[in-house]
């Protein structure tokens, strides 16, 4: 039993701890990749798929008004996917007499992808630039991304998601562990490549886009992975920002982890050849960040149960502390007096996170229904 509470232990850490740190001191050894401001700037398709935001297209629709790049080389594309309140009437209004900007609406929805698909059907300039329709981008957005497609080695590249300051806990620990998650990106693609991209805000050639499967549901991993099975990187470039606001709504943070990492299943499936080391260029990175995520809550009921069935001082003290460590996190789930500071919530955040991969997995394996927006 100590064996196996010492190998679960293990393998938590270096997901967790090692892998990072491991990633940086290889990566720190790499030259990032500069590029050269272009003579002339490439046309470019921005598109997005919207389902139900009319709430929300205003303060994106005025983003984009702002973004410092030639008007003239910028087309708009947004896919109404199955709307059911004004995102259409809203749409329509905003593109009316603009013959660069087009919206299609979809009776029937199709999922994020099925609609990015539509739209990039429609595109017609020699970029696809994605965004969501919620996150407002920085000015500066496509003129920091789009330079580096002038690589032929580069096949996506990924913008940052800023989180806004927000007072609760739950919305600060949040944006800590974004944090964290950018910082791995960041070597990644300093090493060669990320595995997945920014959804609210990536760009490819328009004549590499492999359209997704209907009911795919992460566009924004499926499509960078289809780039690198050419051997071809994604990179993630600090400095063109999608704003988001971080999620104080822990119930919702959770529905949204569920819904991505049933998505990181369905894509394993759908690209077995990256668990072929002879095939992916970013094996290592690939297992360890995204394939061992999944795994950790595995890990920690083995640790657990091992450390609960075994004898001796040391895994009775290992049980003692793994049951204080869920009572924390339990006491500060019930907002318990005490509970209150950035230490219990942010082992409530660790605990959620990997409930949410728990759940994600019993779902894609279990339950044959697709999740699409929600």
């Amino acid at each position: 039993m100590t064996i196996i509470f010492l190998l679960s232990a293990l393998f938590i850490v270096y997901t967790y701890a090692l892998f990072p740190v491991f990633l940086h001191l290889k990566a720190r050894r790499q030259e990032p990749l500069t590029v050269d401001t272009p003579s002339e700037w490439p046309t470019v398709s921005i598109v997005i798929a919207a389902h139900n935001e009319a709430a929300n297209l205003p303060a994106k629709l005025a983003s984009l008004e702002q973004l410092d790049y030639p008007p003239e080389l910028l087309e708009w594309i947004i896919v109404s996917d199955g709307s059911t309140d004004d995102t259409h009437a809203v749409l329509s209004a905003a593109f009316a007499g603009h013959p660069s900007r087009h919206v299609k609406h979809l009776e029937k929805s199709l999922g994020k992808c099925g609609a990015l698909n539509e739209g990039v059907a429609i595109a017609s300039n020699d970029i696809i630039l994605f965004m969501d329709a919620r996150q407002p981008v920085s000015e500066n957005a496509v003129k920091q991304l789009v330079p580096y497609l002038a690589n032929e080695q580069v096949g996506a590249v990924s913008g940052e998601l800023v989180l806004s300051d927000d007072t609760s806990l739950e919305a600060g620990n949040f944006g800590l562990y974004w944090r964290y998650e950018k910082w791995i990106r960041d070597n990644e693609s300093r090493l060669f490549s990320t595995t997945g991209a920014t959804g609210a805000l990536y760009a490819i050639r328009r004549a590499e886009f492999i359209p997704n499967k209907v009911g795919t549901l992460l566009d924004d991993f499926n499509t960078p992975v289809s780039l690198l099975k050419q051997g071809k990187r994604t990179l993630f470039v600090p400095g063109a920002y999608a704003f988001d606001k971080a999620v104080d709504d822990i119930k919702l943070e959770f529905r949204r982890k569920v819904r991505n990492l049933a998505g990181n299943w369905q894509s394993f499936q759908t690209n077995a050849w990256l668990f072929n080391p002879k095939r992916n260029p970013v094996w290592w990175q690939f297992l360890s960040h995204k394939l061992f995520r999944l795994l950790v809550p595995y890990a920690m009921i083995a640790a657990l149960l091992s450390s609960a069935l075994g004898d001796g001082i040391f895994l009775n003290t290992m049980l003692v502390l793994q049951l204080a460590f869920y009572a924390v996190a339990a006491a500060s789930y019930a907002n318990l007096p005490g509970t209150g500071n950035k230490l219990f919530n942010m082992i409530k955040i660790f605990i959620q996170l990997n409930a949410a991969a728990f759940v994600a997995t019993g779902r894609y394996f279990m339950s044959p229904k697709v999740i699409s927006w929600r």
